[in-house]
């Protein structure tokens, strides 16, 4: 201890301890600001803490909403463009009026009944494109009739009678049917035999649209699918395939 500094000095033992009390009142005042201000900071860096995960929260449900918008934009676009699709009306372009003239143009004074749903406007302005190019190839037509059906038929269905046996369906039938599988308006080279169909007489019955967008569009032309026999106990019709050209 004697080699402390004015140990043996009264002024300076005094003076020296004087000075150390009052180091230490100043560090214990320093210590208990230093743990006021670690509080203060701590409820600081918390506060901020929530601030930032509040941030980020927002900017998740922000982004979540901006999702949601442009998926319901997405669906409602597509159902738009589905409902556009279903409602465009089918329609001969003149290409197809020309190809089908030509085609039918070879047998003049071919009788044939076009018929459309009743109540279904659409369908009726497609058997009205189907009644102008018959009745310019000379085919004989009253124009396109409206009917009611028990079972409302789809698509373009061609109806004959069945013709006496050991004879063939006449070539009118056969120009007709291929030329409509060729403009896909037909899925493939059949006819339904319908009794009540007066003979020699063919009768063209347009249905509702259907959901197969091969029929009536645009895509290349395919090997058309092949219909087997098949009876119709319900309205007593058969489809049958028609004979090659």
């Amino acid at each position: 201890m004697t080699l402390l500094p004015g140990w043996n000095s009264l002024d300076a033992v005094g003076s020296i301890a004087h000075s150390l009390h009052i180091a230490a009142m100043v560090v214990l005042a320093l210590l208990v600001v230093a743990e006021g201000m670690a509080f203060i900071y701590d409820d600081r860096k918390y506060a901020l803490i929530g601030v930032v995960e509040r941030d980020i929260s927002a900017r998740r449900d922000q982004d979540q909403r901006v999702a949601q918008e442009r998926h319901r934009y997405e669906i409602a676009e597509l159902q738009q463009r589905l409902d556009e699709s279903q409602e465009a009306s089918r329609r001969l372009t003149t290409t197809d009026q020309q190809t089908l003239a030509i085609a039918l143009s070879a047998f003049p004074g071919q009788q044939i009944d076009i018929a459309s749903i009743l109540g279904d406007p659409e369908g009726q302005q497609f058997a009205n494109d189907f009644a102008s190019v018959v009745q310019q190839a000379g085919w004989d037509s009253i124009g396109a009739n409206k009917a009611a059906f028990t079972t409302n038929p789809i698509g373009v269905e061609v109806q004959y009678r069945e013709p006496p046996p050991d004879n063939l369906p006449p070539p009118a039938l056969t120009a007709l049917v291929d030329t409509l599988v060729t403009l896909h308006v037909l899925p493939a080279r059949s006819v339904t035999i319908c009794e009540d169909v007066a003979q020699s007489v063919i009768r063209l019955v347009v249905g509702s649209k259907p959901v197969d967008p091969y029929l009536h569009s645009s895509l290349s032309p395919a090997e058309p699918r092949s219909i087997s026999s098949d009876s119709d106990a319900a309205n007593g019709t058969t489809t049958i395939e028609t004979p090659g050209p």
